[in-house]
């Protein structure tokens, strides 16, 4: 029998994989949530997967983009333990390979993830954001809005955010954080978020008061003149997320990252031979017509 003390944890699992990663942190297209304001139809995959309880099925996906550039890599799938085991926690939920597969089965059916049987196993494949395309880097074409993004921290995973939220507040998380990405904060109301994303009034209410209860939400009221309300003045909500999904430290994680990739692929500076003390011969500088051209 195998000891307890030689088996990884769920926390353990979710760590290696933000470690192998290479950045450390979660990278997510805008589309994720919403389509850009070319599109006829705004909501895009979230909402429905809000609307319809697929809380596995976000999570899931989540754990696969950050996961991604080093599996990209391999030539062996990660089986479903491995999978169940990252995202099973001691305050929520166990997962198991079925509850693996039955989300890989609702991702597919969404266009998120392609799978293809090997003889090695099943491997699974991210499709972009919005299940329109094929998956590649978010950022690579300048210009387009369907390749901006933002980033979770590595506390989503490691303070286990992923399942400590409400699926209405994880909805509400990354909308926030997808709204803050480049600007402090954003005024939302109930009504308009819920037209804006495919989600229910209700839902938005509901996630704005988990993000506020679990002390993630920064929220500033600011009364405006409102010539048709009965008292003649009305209120906006602004809204910003705190700690380790603020902006400025969403902003910082990414610098680190940067910086250490900068550093790891940086060309290592090789001193110059000594000198013999012997004359070289004078370098001939004359081409001939064909090496010119």
């Amino acid at each position: 029998m195998i000891s307890n003390t030689v088996i990884s944890s769920p926390a353990e699992t979710r760590e290696y994989l933000l470690k192998v990663s290479g950045r450390g942190y979660t990278v997510v297209r805008h589309i994720f949530r919403q389509l850009p304001d070319d599109s006829e139809h705004r909501p895009s995959v979230l909402g429905p997967m809000v609307t319809e309880r697929k809380r596995r099925s976000v999570q899931l996906y989540l754990l696969l983009l950050t996961a991604w550039p080093w599996l990209e890599t391999r030539d062996e799938p990660l089986a479903a333990a491995v999978w169940a085991r990252a995202l099973s926690t001691d305050r929520g939920r166990n997962w198991t390979a079925t509850n693996v597969s039955a989300a890989w089965s609702d991702l597919e059916r969404r266009g998120l993830v392609e799978r293809r049987r090997l003889s090695r196993g099943v491997v699974v494949i991210p499709r972009r954001e919005d299940g329109k395309a094929k998956y590649s880097k978010p950022g690579l074409v300048k210009g387009d809005r369907r390749e901006t993004y933002f980033v979770l921290p590595p506390e989503f995973w490691t303070e286990e955010w992923f399942e400590r939220l409400s699926m209405p507040g994880l909805a509400m998380l990354l909308i926030i954080a997808g709204e803050t990405s480049d600007k402090d904060t954003v005024w939302l109301t109930n009504q308009g978020t819920a037209d804006w994303y495919g989600l229910s009034p209700r839902s938005v209410e509901s996630g704005i008061e988990d993000l506020r209860d679990q002390g993630l939400l920064f929220e500033t009221v600011e009364w405006i003149k409102a010539p048709l309300s009965a008292s003649g003045t009305t209120k906006r909500h602004w809204y910003s997320l705190s700690g380790p999904f603020s902006k400025d430290a969403r902003a910082e994680i990414q610098r680190k990252a940067q910086a250490e990739l900068g550093a790891r692929t940086a060309p290592a500076h090789h001193k110059a031979p000594k000198s013999t003390g012997k004359k070289r011969p004078p370098k001939n500088t004359k081409k001939t017509t064909e090496e010119a051209l």
